[in-house]
């Protein structure tokens, strides 16, 4: 497809985006019920598509973590269905009381999703977008291409049912050049970009038009002085928990000095114990050496087999996106607050402490755009408050972070007023 017939394709979304204003909060709603619903009832159906994408997979040695996030069951099903009918209840972001006199909420119009693997966030996103009257471009990989086959032709079922624009949720056809895509200024507002963070900085570089880069991994957890070494583990062991993608997984601890006592390596044996690869900074393999030298101490040598050197420090930058963590020793908590600004993805970090002084001080100086003190930050797509997460109810498609486009704060929920514009109206 050359660049004037996409151009003709995306018009036709955007088209769409302008028609979508005219149905109600109530229509669209339906609408995403319906999805969910024929979603429910055409189970088996997704899962014979999905199969066949798996074994494509092989053939197009696709790595194994992308893998995983293509895999669908019956539970990640569930959870989608769940969270398309929690989508077509909520409130309508367009219609809420915004907080001050002249403004409103107004569609951004199209958006188009990139992604790789996760065909069922795909159809997340278009709900989402659906929900605040916008149109969707949904751009899948090949890993995923009979399963995204099946979900738009579950959409569209609907879209013709409940006589929506035929255009509304739309995959670009087979050869479409995703850079070609991505510099169509006239008619797509918005590029939403999710996948390892090599896929969403590669996307985000080609980009021309707003970009909205997804966050995964490469989270930090600061263990202060007055800090819990078990609370500190729990919600280390609590943010792997996320299914199927690890969105706030903490890959980096920092521990302040004072830590290093005898107290700490069983702490260390049960992080490994846990099936977690630990590397560390100078100052832990230093402690590392010095700690298993005492013959007092009946605990099995760690040695380089149970905390490995980090290989170089572009090592603290990185998402792992595995069970691997980093351990970083610091003097005081204003190195700690350097580190996890200068190496930090900056989308959703951790402190555990017991002071209010240092609680304030992390609160004003980490430019992380979600700061968790002493609880969990599991990413939740779906949650309803369980668990300390009071989110009431909310829907988040992921977690993002400006920091690679020079802004060091914005809000990390990608929720549905995320994917809406604010228009003041001046009346005289």
């Amino acid at each position: 497809m050359d660049n004037a017939d996409l151009t003709t394709f995306v018009h036709r979304a955007y088209t769409s985006a302008a028609e979508l204003v005219r149905f109600s909060a109530k229509q669209r709603g339906l609408l995403i019920g319906a999805v969910a619903d024929s979603i429910r009832k055409q189970k088996n159906q997704i899962l014979e598509a999905n199969t066949l994408d798996l074994e494509s997979c092989r053939d197009l040695a696709v790595p194994e973590l992308v893998l995983e996030w293509v895999k669908l069951t019956p539970e990640r099903l569930n959870s989608t269905v769940d969270c398309l009918h929690a989508i077509a209840s909520a409130p309508d972001p367009l219609t809420t009381v915004f907080y001050q006199e002249g403004f409103r909420r107004i569609p951004l119009g199209t958006v188009a999703f990139i992604h790789e693997g996760f065909p069922q966030l795909a159809v997340i996103a278009a709900a989402m977008c659906l929900k605040v009257a916008s149109s969707t471009i949904i751009k899948g990989g090949n890993e995923c291409s009979h399963t995204q086959k099946i979900f738009v032709e579950i959409i569209r079922e609907q879209l013709d049912k409940y006589n929506f624009p035929e255009n509304t949720i739309i995959v670009p056809p087979p050869g479409s050049a995703i850079k070609d895509l991505l510099t169509q200024e006239r008619y797509l507002r918005l590029v939403i970009p999710y996948g390892r963070p090599s896929f969403v900085q590669q996307i985000s570089k080609q980009v021309t038009v707003s970009v909205l880069p997804t966050a995964m991994g490469n989270c930090y957890l600061y263990v202060a002085p007055s800090g819990d070494l078990e609370q500190a583990k729990t919600i280390f062991l609590e943010s792997h928990r996320s299914d199927p993608d690890p969105v706030n997984a903490v890959e980096k601890i920092i521990l302040h000095r004072s830590w290093l006592t005898k107290e700490l390596v069983p702490w260390l044996e049960s992080l490994r114990n846990a099936g977690f690869t630990l590397k560390g900074c100078d100052v832990m393999m230093a402690y590392a050496r010095e700690i298993w030298e005492w013959d007092s101490y009946s605990f099995t040598p760690m040695g380089n087999t149970t905390i490995q050197p980090v290989p170089n420090e572009n090592f603290w930058g990185q998402a792992y996106l595995n069970k691997t963590v980093a351990l970083k020793v610091v003097d005081s908590n204003e190195e700690a607050i350097t580190w996890m600004n200068q190496y930090s993805s900056g989308h959703a970090d951790v402190l555990v402490t017991d002071s209010l002084q240092e609680s304030q001080r992390f609160s004003q100086s980490v430019n992380s755009s979600t700061l968790y003190i002493n609880t969990s930050n599991r990413f939740r797509r779906y949650s309803t408050g369980e668990n300390g997460l009071h989110l009431n109810s909310r829907i988040i498609l992921g977690m993002s972070s400006l920091k690679t486009r020079g802004a060091s704060r914005f809000p990390g929920f990608i929720d549905l007023h995320t994917l809406t514009t604010i228009k003041q109206i001046i009346s005289g």
